[in-house]
């Protein structure tokens, strides 16, 4: 199912909004998580200014987190692609993006055989979500917003000084992809997929 489909849209509206998390379970959290990193007396310390923000700051930027939940879709969004991705400096491919988990082929192959089968597998995925044929994301029955899944696709993050920023292009124009080899690079216009995977594969590795 497609994630901007208007004839057959997703359910995502109807989805439970991201909550605020209790400002009492946060805290909670945080002493667990810290614990580790503090003697027993940075620990009492530490315990002791956590106290003191519950009883002081904490209320009131709770309740800027409800108000801001009130007025946007999602709470985070925008505060995490800015915090978590556009300004972080670290290294974009070990410590930002996401990675790809594939099945195990079912008989080895050649490494042009494999990277030709990847990429027609990723064609017939871009094909399902433009399609409105791919099938909701759930975990454990539990229907997940698709929301970015719109960004999978003509879409690139461009590098900057101080902060990073994406731009996305039109779906007609991203036909290619791009093959790196010994420190070069290639465009590979990429056929459209077909009913007949072996041909489309075949066509792909020469």
């Amino acid at each position: 199912m497609a994630v901007n489909s208007s004839s057959n849209p997703t359910p995502m509206a109807s989805l439970a909004k991201l909550p605020v998390p209790d400002l009492h379970d946060t805290v909670a959290r945080f002493a667990e998580a810290a614990r580790p990193l503090f003697s027993a007396d940075e620990f009492e310390t530490c315990l002791a200014k956590l106290n003191d923000f519950v009883a002081t700051q904490g209320p009131t930027l709770q309740a800027r987190l409800h108000q801001r939940s009130a007025e946007h879709a999602n709470w985070l969004e925008d505060w995490w692609n800015e915090y978590a991705y556009f300004l972080n400096r670290s290294s974009v491919c070990f410590n930002v993006n996401y990675f790809f988990g594939f099945r195990d082929t079912p008989q080895p192959m050649a490494q042009a055989r494999l990277a030709a089968a990847l990429i027609d597998s990723a064609v017939r995925f871009r094909s399902q979500l433009e399609s409105d044929s791919l099938e909701l994301d759930n975990i454990r029955g539990k229907p997940m917003c698709m929301y970015q899944y719109q960004y999978m696709f003509a879409t690139c993050r461009h590098p900057g000084e101080q902060r990073d920023w994406t731009e996305v292009y039109p779906r007609s124009e991203s036909t290619h992809i791009a093959v790196a080899h010994k420190g070069r690079y290639f465009v590979l216009r990429v056929p459209a997929a077909s009913t007949n995977r072996h041909a489309d594969i075949a066509q792909i590795e020469r």
